[in-house]
């Protein structure tokens, strides 16, 4: 099994999985306000290999935005997103490509969280497995009134293959990330909130207009002070993150295209219905 950490190589195997885009929007820009914008309607924001480069990509400008104060990340269409793109996990449902898509986006998301930049989520609709998990990378979940969320992976014969369980544990604990993890269950908007691993509920019909007038809150003072006290922030939670993720990415990946894994694709299990 070649589990090569060769980056470049993993974008160019990822890439040949089309479908979809995640684009870098700047309309509040000259506000220190960065939007990433998930859209793969058709497949209800599933994301495909693709979409994960087009992340990468919306990340590597951010790194370089002086001036940023804040990322809002949100999606069109009926939800947040769905996970990942079944058509690659029945095409490439081995070890090997798990490794690769999971040390992928670990690769993206550890560097999204360094980002001197204050991160808001706008969650709508069913969320499920890898969009739950982006969800939680965000130091702010906004939860639409009409969302449902939930870590599903169990039930896929899987587990978290982006670093969920490492960021849900940071943010709610052990015991809860636990329940929240091994249930497989879909949790309510009140549910989540009582959890503790949103900050807020929001109005669909309402929603990125109030993700907007929030996040427009946390960014009134000098971006160099914004980014200062975010940076502060990432040194204080993030000790050993990085060991913990490679825990987790090295008890997902055998799973994998794992006989478990296998029969609950084969019985087309679906948690957002068209």
């Amino acid at each position: 099994m070649d589990l090569s950490n060769d980056l470049e190589y993993m974008e160019k195997f990822l890439s040949r999985y089309k479908g979809g885009e995640i684009t870098l929007l700047k309309d509040h820009w000259d506000d220190g306000i960065a939007m990433i914008c998930i859209n793969h309607q058709e497949k209800r924001n599933a994301i495909s290999g693709k979409m994960l480069t087009d992340l990468n990509k919306c990340v590597r400008e951010l790194e370089s935005w002086v001036d940023g104060k804040a990322v809002l990340i949100f999606s069109k269409g009926v939800n947040f997103c769905s996970g990942g793109d079944l058509d690659f996990a029945r095409k490439e449902n081995n070890p090997t490509a798990g490794f690769y898509m999971s040390y992928y986006m670990h690769d993206i998301l550890k560097r999204f969280r360094k980002l001197p930049l204050v991160s808001v989520t706008l969650v709508h609709g069913v969320t499920v497995g890898g969009g739950a998990e982006i969800s939680v990378f965000s130091d702010f979940i906004l939860l639409a009134d009409d969302a449902k969320l939930g870590f599903v992976h169990g039930k896929m014969g899987i587990m978290t293959a982006w670093g969920g369980a490492t960021r849900l544990i940071q943010i709610v604990g052990q015991r809860k990330a636990l329940e929240i993890l091994l249930s497989s269950k879909m949790y309510n908007p009140e549910e989540c909130l009582e959890l503790g691993f949103v900050y807020k509920i929001v109005k669909t019909d309402n929603r990125m207009e109030e993700a907007l007038e929030f996040i427009k809150s946390l960014t009134t003072i000098d971006s160099s002070i914004t980014r200062s006290y975010k940076a502060v922030a990432n040194v204080a939670v993030e000790e050993n993150f990085n060991t913990r993720l490679e825990l987790e990415r090295n008890e997902f990946y055998p799973k994998w295209g794992s006989d478990l894994n296998k029969e609950a694709l084969r019985k087309g299990i679906k948690h957002v219905k068209k």
